[in-house]
């Protein structure tokens, strides 16, 4: 009888220290210790007992609202990006998590994304960030020399200037201009007079336009127009691209289809994009693009991989590298068309990015090409030099 009394009582005493434990972490304490921690900007020791804190059970706004203010503090935008979209789940029209969300997307380079959540600011808010629904967001300029070391393909030039502008908080476009120049000598295009001294005045125009569905999903649309003079030749390229875009908070992922005249003949191209940030900032970032492209009887896939690391605090080096051969293919959104007449069978290249204060970015970069020769095996290399300013409003 003694023993069975001894067990209740040890059960009971167990049962005490179970309570105890589960509630090791009750909403006072967790709403007092993290506005602490919070006023003392011990940014990471926050995260840490609020992550803790959710994981027992304590999840609610003001501790949300605080750990998005660390994790942002620390330069962790996609972290951020998680509390406060939880917050915005919590309470629909909260402003602070509506600004602090248009900043990290800022700060992630996603700039029209951000536009989903201008519309929840004061107007004392919009007035203090000179925010307008119609505006121009946008300009830039970007120019590039190429060279080769083979004597019937002349040097070129390359120009583009970018303009960009909202049309309300969620519909962006984004137009250049372009014109590219080369003088060529090609015996082997009988239909062309004048074949050794084929002069290719390229002008293009682009439109892209781009329409937030929801604060995690985009839809893109582009128009581009190519005009390719060849002596007694002309030709209208017309080129569409409609895709997705879906965002979350690491990384987002992107598929959507070209379909091109070019030359007379019908182009699709089919591509599948994905971006990471596993910093969740610009400090470390990935896109790894692969392209399927068709065009009459034949086929090609190419695989496009760009990687980018901040070195010092205002400057950024991209690398990137495209695989496989191609005659026609589109990157960028179907911005960038690479149409020569020589086969491509490897580009790759780096470009380097400097921050001028808040809204200025140049940029300088070098790339090099491996073609074929027009209806040849030969090979020879092509160079470029880029330079480019982009401003945003």
């Amino acid at each position: 009888m003694q023993i069975r009394k001894l067990i209740l009582i040890f059960l009971f005493l167990l049962q005490g220290l179970i309570v105890n434990a589960q509630q090791r972490f009750t909403f006072e304490e967790v709403n007092i210790k993290s506005y602490e921690l919070y006023e003392k900007a011990a940014w990471k020791e926050l995260i840490q007992y609020g992550n803790e804190a959710i994981a027992e059970g304590q999840d609610f706004l003001l501790l949300r609202l605080r750990l998005g203010y660390a994790t942002f503090i620390l330069n962790n935008f996609s972290g951020a990006l998680k509390h406060y979209t939880k917050v915005i789940k919590l309470d629909r029209y909260n402003e602070t998590a509506h600004y602090y969300s248009w900043l990290c997307l800022k700060y992630l380079n996603q700039h029209e994304l951000a536009g989903t959540h201008i519309r929840y600011f004061s107007k004392d808010m919009r007035a203090k960030e000179k925010l307008q629904s119609i505006a121009f967001t946008g300009i830039g300029i970007e120019s590039s020399f190429k060279a080769t070391d083979l004597t019937t393909r002349g040097n070129s030039f390359y120009a583009r200037l970018d303009l960009q502008n909202r049309w309300n908080w969620n519909i962006y476009m984004d137009q250049s201009g372009t014109i590219f120049n080369q003088t060529i000598n090609e015996r082997t295009l009988f239909n062309v007079v004048n074949n050794r001294n084929i002069a290719i005045n390229q002008k293009e125009y682009y439109n892209r336009l781009t329409i937030n569905l929801s604060p995690r999903l985009q839809l893109k649309t582009v128009y581009h127009y190519i005009f390719t003079p060849f002596n007694n030749l002309t030709f209208q390229n017309h080129v569409g691209m409609a895709g997705i875009r879906y965002h979350s908070n690491y990384f987002n992922v992107q598929s959507d289809v070209i379909v091109a005249k070019l030359l007379d003949s019908v182009q699709q191209q089919f591509n599948l994009q994905v971006g990471f940030y596993p910093l969740g900032n610009l400090n470390l970032y990935s896109f790894s693009t692969a392209m399927y492209r068709k065009r009459g009887n034949t086929s090609g896939f190419n695989y496009k991989q760009v990687i980018g690391l901040k070195l010092l605090k205002n400057i950024w080096l991209e690398g990137n590298a495209t695989l496989g051969s191609f005659s026609n293919l589109f990157e960028n959104d179907a911005l960038y068309l690479y149409n020569a007449i020589d086969k491509n069978n490897f580009k790759a290249g780096a470009m380097l990015y400097v921050a001028i204060g808040t809204k200025l970015i140049a940029q300088a970069g070098y790339t090099f090409e491996k073609r074929e020769l027009y209806k040849t095996i030969n090979t020879f290399n092509q160079h470029s030099i880029t330079g480019g300013l982009s401003w945003k409003f």
